[in-house]
């Protein structure tokens, strides 16, 4: 089993909910994608990261992974940080760990994709079929980051 971590980013958030119930539908589909945990954030007008826990929730549930939590955290400095434990990094691994976990280019792309009104997708999957969820977060205008996880 492949784990992948798939941060797709949006213009807004209605775009985002589709893309969301799109990709939730693959996972429902059984062709063995799993989506382990999920996270759907804004950007606000003051450049902070908010936690989308309504929208959130109806896709994935309200556990949020540690991986997710901890990007959250990387992303918005001292704010992020908050909405990061909030959303579930201090239940696994620390921000500072993750750091090493994760590639700063990576990071960097996605802050800079990240711009105020814009909305993310931040999953952890397993098998993710790569094809199937480029042409989902593509056809809805998006952009996609992804990062094998492997501890």
């Amino acid at each position: 089993m492949i784990q992948e971590l798939i941060v797709a980013t949006f213009d807004n958030l209605d775009v985002a909910q589709r893309a969301a119930r799109d990709l939730n539908n693959f996972e429902k589909d059984g062709d063995g994608f799993k989506i382990e945990s999920g996270v759907m954030v804004e950007k606000t007008t003051d450049g902070k990261l908010q936690v989308l826990t309504r929208y959130t929730g109806s896709y994935w549930g309200t556990v949020i992974g540690a991986v997710s939590g901890g990007l959250i955290s990387l992303l918005g400095g001292p704010a992020g940080a908050i909405a990061g434990v909030v959303a579930g990094a201090g239940a696994g691994l620390a921000a500072h760990t993750l750091e090493h976990v994760l590639d700063k280019k990576l990071t960097g792309a996605i802050e800079r994709e990240l711009r105020p009104g814009s909305v993310a997708l931040i999953l952890e999957t397993r098998n993710a079929p790569k094809d199937e969820v480029e042409n989902v977060v593509l056809g809805y205008g998006g952009k996609v980051f992804t990062q094998p996880l492997s501890w």
